[in-house]
């Protein structure tokens, strides 16, 4: 069974030096969907239970339970002869088209180590925050996918009030901190939005909490309070395209919306910025920024 942290430790290594989960399936003979569940699920589970005190079998059948194109007896099977191919497979360096750029290779290189930790966030959510326009909460379908062959970081997606629905990436660290990265105009437009979360110790939990940067209609940014809520595993592209984003008067919340409303769309829970034309030119300008801010 101590294998199975080994080879665990001798992929993490294989992905960090760039060696794609096709390599390695080509090099073990075992289909890359396979591996993928083993080093996105199966092994970060089992490491993670055994540092938890729970007995080699009985993590290893919990880990499974995860997946369903793993079995216990072809996993055993085959241990052996897998452990020797990936520890003789030779770690292949990036050689990426960002090498002037050393801000990004990072981001990317530790994004590969922290994929374990993104299986327990993926599935279907709700979010909610304040509105731009009206005072009510708006609602909007956000979904976290599943580690595909060849990902460096998780695929992201949300919807916007137009009905279309945006792709993003998702980052989410071993240390409490996650981030979801859009560009919320499909056109060759940059316009971020970025949402930074604060990721629970438990795991696969039911709702999340933080704070995301985005522009209001106006180009001028503005940050809010979020909250995701888990609504279950993700959903086809098809089906999460029919979704959409709204906003809910606050007269029509329900109870438990309410509760959110009062989280994220008090005053302080959203924080604007707008852009003035002043002949001046000078610091007084703040202030002004501000006192008209009130009165919106």
């Amino acid at each position: 069974m101590d294998r199975l942290v080994s080879l665990y430790e001798r992929m993490k290594k294989l992905r960090e030096s760039g060696v794609r989960m096709k390599d390695i399936s080509e090099e073990t003979d075992i289909a890359s969907s396979v591996l993928s569940s083993l080093y996105s699920s199966v092994l970060p589970m089992y490491v993670n239970l055994l540092s938890n005190g729970e007995e080699k079998e009985k993590a290893l059948d919990k880990s499974l339970q995860q997946v369903n194109n793993v079995s216990k007896r072809k996993l055993l099977g085959c241990l052996d002869a897998l452990y020797e191919k990936v520890h003789a497979i030779e770690p292949r360096l990036i050689n990426s088209k960002n090498n002037g750029r050393p801000f990004l290779d990072d981001i990317e290189k530790e994004a590969i180590n922290y994929l374990p930790n993104a299986g327990v966030y993926t599935g279907l959510y709700l979010a909610y925050s304040s509105s731009s326009f009206s005072n009510g909460l708006k609602v909007e379908p956000y979904m976290i996918a599943s580690i595909t062959d060849g990902d460096t970081m998780p695929k992201v997606y949300s919807q916007n009030m137009s009905g279309d629905y945006y792709t993003g990436v998702g980052l989410f660290s071993p240390f409490q901190i996650g981030y979801l990265m859009f560009n919320e105009q499909k056109r060759l437009q940059l316009a971020l939005k970025v949402v930074y979360l604060q990721l629970p110790i438990i795991e696969y939990p039911t709702f999340l909490k933080g704070i995301y940067l985005t522009h209001d209609y106006n180009r001028n940014p503005i940050a809010r309070r979020i909250i995701f809520i888990r609504q279950g595993d993700e959903i086809s592209l098809d089906e999460f395209a029919k979704l959409r984003t709204e906003v809910i008067p606050k007269e029509k919340l329900t109870e438990e919306q309410l509760s959110y409303y009062h989280y994220t769309c008090e005053p302080g829970d959203v924080i604007k910025s707008m852009m003035l034309v002043s002949p001046e030119k000078n610091v007084d300008d703040l202030k002004r920024e501000k006192d008209l801010l009130k009165l919106l």
